[in-house]
Formats: C-alpha cells, structure tokens, sequence
C-alpha cells in the first residue's frame, strides 16, 4: 500500500436489482469526479460507575453507516443512474440505433431502486457500498465552465470489492448548449423566447431517511419526497420575474441542456427538465453604474394537480436502459 492523492480515487455506480444487494460491476464508471463518501459511526459511552474517579471505561458502536458527496462535470449517461434514484422510475424508448431516450417520472412511494457505488481510494482501499440513496442533487452552470453536478449521496453497508476501473466515453455540456423557457402552457414552451441567462442552478431534494431498526448497525434508506428548486441570474430586461414574485401566478419552465456530439442522425446527447408548476420565490436586481443590470430569481416547482405531475427529466444519450 501507498500515499495516494485525490486524483486517484476513482468512483463507479449501479442500480441494485434487489435493494441493498450490492453490485460487484460497476455498471458505469465515473469521470472527473471528487468524492468523500465515506464510513460513519455512532457510538455511546459506557457510563456505569465502578467506585473510580475516571469517567468511564469502555464505549460501543451503535450505528455504522456511510455517506458522503461526490461531484465533478455531469455527462449525459452517468447522471441518468442518480436521476433513476431521485425519481424512482424511468421509460426508455429507442430514438434511433443506440441512441436512447430515458424519461424519469416521480414513484410514489419511498421505495425507489438503489444504487451501488464503488470506492477506489488508490492502493490503500476498494469497496462497494450499498443501498444508496441520493439525498441531494445539484446541477449549475455558468457560461465560462463545463456543467458540473455535485450530490450527496447515503448508504448501508460496505464490502470489499475488486472490480477494475474502466471508462467509457461520455459527453459534456457547456453554458453554450442550455436553453431556459418559462411559459403559461406546456405546449407554449415551444415557441417560448429563451431567457438571456448567465447562470443556473437546479436542486432535487428527496429527504431521504437512514432508518435504523433493532438487529442491525446499518440502516434502511428511503426517499421520502421530492422538492426541485433553483435559481436563474439573467440580464434585466423587463418586469417579467419581478411581476411573477409578487404574484401568485405559476408558469412552466424546461430547462434543456444539447450537447453538440451527433451521435446518430441528428440526434445528440440532451437532458431537459420540465417543470410543470413553478412560482419565483425570491427576486433581486443588481449591477453597478458600468456594468449591466442583472436580475437574480429564486424559483421553486410545485405539484400541479391538472398534469399529476411536478416534473420529469429525459435524458438522451447511449445507455440502453437504467433498469436492472
């Protein structure tokens, strides 16, 4: 064994055909990644008194868990596996050859598939974490850097593991490939005039939940709701966001990232959220005498009863399914 650095930890990712059950392969191996995921303990002092003056002579472990973050550029087929989590369930349909569409819809129930992940920290350690659930999700962008995720993730047990790190090709996505509408209707999206953004950043909650139970240190894991949320910095250009915080009114709103790879036909690689109820939050405008006037908007999306919906994200690219 040897020092290593954190270059050289590398992280591969699995949906669980039976919950908890880990996945020795990794079914994709991560890029560009940094990750801290890592054991947990919780542990209790033995208080009794034994007619000493020392506090106390022994403690033990009462619950062992793990998690962590990991974070890097997001590629279109590996976000798909923590979207799979975040949502609970996918339908995946051909666009052409390889090429596929994933659309994930919102499970209503806590009983989302989990995902496995691999933990190579250089020579020192490799092992398979399972279990997984993701307790956040967070994807920004801005126009001078790739678009990078960061999400935290919660998970049962470890066990060692010895699958070789391989990687495959990916694709990335740049502020040059997202376009953001708001508009009235689903179906007005399509004309809709994008927003001159300069920065976004969307955020799935899901609340997950270690529960522990008696006969075990490790928990079971749940996702126990789902909130999506944001923010959007643009040019101030007229009094749209700024009349919509001090409304009720809710729009929709489809935030769609197109790489520019082809990768069969006209198709490329893509990930589009739609969000059928948002309301704005927060708003705020800022710029100074030489510079221009930008507006800051906080938004939040909500469940809209007429769709039965409060969102989905497909995403386009070479995965043939997420389902185990």
């Amino acid at each position: 064994m040897a020092e290593f650095i954190g270059k050289q930890v590398e992280v591969g990712i699995s949906v669980e055909a039976t919950r908890g059950t880990p996945v020795a392969t990794a079914a994709k191996w991560v890029k560009n990644v940094s990750a801290d995921v890592m054991a947990r303990a919780e542990k209790v002092i033995d208080d009794n008194s034994q007619g000493v003056m020392e506090d106390s002579t022994n403690s033990r472990v009462i619950k062992k868990w793990y998690d962590g973050d990991i974070a890097g550029i997001v590629h279109a087929d590996v976000v798909g596996y923590l979207f799979f989590n975040v949502f609970g369930q996918v339908n995946t349909t051909t666009i052409t050859g390889e090429v596929r569409n994933h659309a994930f819809t919102m499970l209503q129930n806590i009983l989302h598939p989990t995902l496995s992940l691999i933990a190579k920290d250089g020579e020192v350690s490799q092992e398979v974490f399972d279990a997984g659930v993701v307790n956040t999700l967070e994807i920004t962008a801005t126009t001078d850097d790739l678009v990078r995720f960061s999400s935290n993730l919660m998970f049962a047990e470890a066990t060692a593991n010895t699958d070789t790190a391989s990687y495959d090709t990916e694709y990335d996505f740049i502020g040059k490939d997202i376009t953001i509408k708001i508009a009235a209707t689903e179906a007005g999206l399509t004309s809709a005039t994008a927003l001159k953004a300069k920065e976004v950043s969307i955020t799935f909650d899901t609340g997950a939940i270690a529960d522990f139970s008696f006969g075990s240190f490790s928990p079971d894991n749940y996702n126990a709701k789902l909130s999506i949320s944001g923010n959007i910095t643009k040019n101030y250009r007229d009094d749209t966001f700024k009349d919509l915080f001090t409304a009720d009114t809710s729009v929709y709103m489809e935030i769609s990232i197109v790489g520019e790879t082809v990768l069969a036909g006209s198709n490329s690689p893509q990930i589009i959220t739609l969000l059928n109820k948002v309301q704005i939050q927060g708003w705020e405008r800022s710029g100074g005498n030489d510079d221009l006037v930008t507006e800051e908007i906080e938004f939040k999306a909500f469940y809209n009863n007429t769709d039965a919906e409060m969102a989905t994200v497909s995403v386009q690219n070479l995965t043939n399914a997420y389902e185990v």
